[in-house]
């Protein structure tokens, strides 16, 4: 564990989003006029502002070793929008619906520095308290949780160790051994690369996407990996925190062995 903390100690982390998410037992008899109840008590956290945004797809991971078949869902209420509280400067989001509760930090400026999962995962826990005290301060249920979510973004900018995408092999160390190629990556305009992983001591599953992206507003070519970790704990004496403590540090051995040394060092300064 050491010897991961001393690779991840990076001078200009490449971390640009981290939502953790708790997806639960849908509140049916939670309303419009909730949402705005839940709003004012978040308010004086410095969330002023609110946002209606289409609910989130519900992704429930399966383990039974089958795919699982399309199967038709029938709404016990009318659909309800998911809602967002953010601050002036947007750094953070709290989004709810009926089903799910997130927290994001979100980075909106270059100069701003990373506050490291610790801190983040601290806030997303009070928040959580609180939503939950507040739904059964309401009094329209208990919330139950199914399943957690945890997802890292980071990004790479053109420039950073790379300016076409026939350096790719330079980024990552999957691509490594395709970098001598002088025709494989050669004109190449775009990349997408999904694939997962199943982690059965936490019962969950790592989804792992590499894109290129033009990331906003500064319309820059960018590398973009995102790592999204779901699934739900089979020990009844695993907390939730628990679960996203070691959600962490699966994401965290994965990234260190994703990215090349040089990327690492001379790009992200690893200390």
């Amino acid at each position: 564990m050491e010897n991961l903390q001393k690779k991840l100690d990076f001078a200009r982390p490449p971390v640009d989003e981290v939502v953790l998410s708790v997806l639960f037992q849908s509140l049916d008899g939670l309303l419009a006029p909730h949402l705005g109840q839940i709003w004012t008590e978040f308010k004086a956290d410095g969330f002023v502002h609110i946002e209606e945004q289409p609910p989130s797809n519900r992704i429930v991971e399966e383990f039974s070793g089958r795919i699982p078949e399309p199967q038709l869902e029938f709404l016990r209420a009318p659909e309800l929008a998911r809602i967002w509280f953010t601050p002036d400067d947007r750094s953070q989001i709290l989004q709810v619906q009926r089903d799910r509760f997130t927290f994001n930090w979100c980075k909106t400026e270059s100069s701003q520095q990373y506050p490291g999962f610790s801190s983040i995962c601290d806030k997303f826990e009070g928040f959580y308290n609180r939503f939950c005290q507040i739904i059964n301060k309401i009094g329209i249920g208990e919330v139950n949780p199914l399943q957690y979510e945890l997802t890292y973004i980071d990004q790479l900018k053109c420039g950073d160790g790379w300016n076409t995408l026939d350096d790719i092999g330079k980024i990552y160390n999957l691509f490594a051994d395709s970098q001598n190629s002088d025709s494989f990556w050669s004109e190449s305009e775009s990349v997408m690369l999904r694939t997962s992983f199943t982690l059965p001591n936490l019962h969950s599953r790592l989804h792992l996407t590499i894109s290129n992206r033009v990331k906003m507003p500064e319309e820059s070519q960018t590398l973009q990996t995102d790592f999204t970790l779901r699934g739900f704990p089979e020990n009844t004496d695993y907390t939730m925190i628990d679960w996203f403590k070691s959600a962490r540090e699966q994401i965290r051995e994965k990234f260190v062995s994703l990215f090349t040394e040089s990327i690492q060092t001379q790009i992200w300064g690893r200390k």
